[in-house]
């Protein structure tokens, strides 16, 4: 029951940060950068919810489940993993 739970919730944090995206994108000058800790919560939530997509997944019974569930872990996580890469990026790049 929890992994169908958590399969379903798993893009949540994706969406929540394509929302807080589009809403800076109307922000002007200074506003963006004043919204900016907004992304902050966002990138918790997507941090701990891949963490226990990992944790569901490695306690899976079976294969079937293991795979679905570090799929949805990998997507829950991706904002986590995302940031922190393009900010790397931009700082060597």
């Amino acid at each position: 029951m929890i992994h169908r739970i958590y399969v379903l919730i798993s893009p949540a944090p994706l969406l929540l940060f394509a929302l807080v995206l589009n809403y800076m994108s109307g922000l002007e000058g200074w506003g963006a950068w004043a919204a900016g800790p907004m992304i902050l919560p966002v990138v918790a939530l997507s941090a701990g919810q891949g963490l226990y997509g990992l944790n569901l997944a490695v306690r899976a019974t079976s294969v079937r489940w293991r795979t679905v569930l570090t799929i949805a872990a990998v997507l829950a996580g991706s904002v986590a993993i995302w940031l922190p890469v393009q900010g790397l990026a931009h700082m060597f790049g």
